[in-house]
């Protein structure tokens, strides 16, 4: 019987990144498996009591070879863990458009550096 999917792996599904590997599954499965990863990683850095502390990007940002426009603000978030340490950030990261795009990129993100914390740890 299928597992039934959360909401946050549907919003992952929809709004997230993803990788997969041709020679063992299907772009579906990827991008399924992909957003499984980051609603788990979201649920351990809720568990854990880590944070994400968003803030003005002081570096000038720079232009990615599909941008034609400077983006209307440029932050950097550092990830905080349950001892106070910042363990993971990410700077230069451009936002344009409506708040509610930036709240849905923003969670990508902090999903992403919360994956990356997870396998450092092996929680996933």
């Amino acid at each position: 019987m299928a597992k039934k999917t959360s909401a946050a792996e549907k919003f992952f599904y929809e709004n997230g990144g993803f990788s997969y590997d041709p020679k063992t599954e299907t772009r579906a499965q990827g991008k399924r498996h992909s957003a499984q990863r980051a609603a788990k990683a979201e649920e351990i850095a809720k568990e854990l009591g880590w944070t994400f502390k968003w803030e003005e990007d002081p570096e000038p940002y720079e232009m990615g070879d599909a941008e034609t426009e400077h983006p209307d603000e440029v932050l950097m978030v550092s990830m905080i863990d349950e001892n106070g340490r910042i363990c993971q950030s990410l700077g230069g990261i451009g936002f344009a458009g409506s708040h509610l795009e930036r709240k849905k990129y923003g969670r990508v993100v902090e999903a992403d550096l919360a994956l990356e914390e997870a396998f450092n740890r092996k929680l996933i």
